[in-house]
């Protein structure tokens, strides 16, 4: 079965709207399904759609210039607007300047980010992912919001931590 198809099919077997079906058409390429992946993240984390042994086998290796990675050694990542870590990620991440981000940690993820400057990060943690949080300066914000058993270490000002006390959205 075509890739598209199949995450239509995983999809519908899971609640996903009849909206959000018709987004997943044939022809759709990798850039495409990884911006819907994120642009319904809620959704897809929530639900656990696509699993992640789906995105390892159809999505390693193709999603990461994107901003999506899985079972990956993510370093060198300056500013990204959106990250998805998924697996068993390794990741060191940095925001600074006027930067405005997001990024999820799933599964058995372990992240340092390090923000500066006047930039502004949401983090929403889940699984047994872990963060390190550390702020230079008071300019710049943080909101980590933990679900499952993620766990965050801080460090700095301008960082509000929220344990959700469920385990997903």
């Amino acid at each position: 079965m075509e890739l598209v198809q199949q995450l239509k099919e995983d999809g519908k077997a899971k609640g996903l709207c009849r909206m959000w079906q018709m987004k997943l058409r044939t022809g759709l390429d990798y850039e495409q399904l990884i911006q819907l992946y994120i642009k319904g993240i809620d959704f897809c984390i929530s639900e656990n759609y696509p699993t992640l042994d789906f995105i390892r086998e159809h999505f390693k290796g193709k999603c990461e210039v994107y901003g999506v990675f899985v079972d990956d050694e993510v370093t060198d990542k300056v500013n990204l607007p959106d990250v998805v870590l998924n697996g068993d990620c390794k990741a060191m991440l940095e925001y600074d300047g006027y930067s405005v981000s997001r990024v999820y940690a799933r599964h058995d993820s372990h992240s340092a980010v390090n923000v500066s400057d006047n930039a502004i990060v949401t983090i929403d943690a889940f699984d047994n992912s872990y963060l390190y949080v550390a702020v230079a300066g008071t300019d710049a914000k943080v909101l980590v919001n933990l679900y499952g058993n993620a766990k965050a270490d801080i460090e700095g000002v301008g960082i509000e931590v929220r344990q959700m006390n469920k385990n997903t959205y």
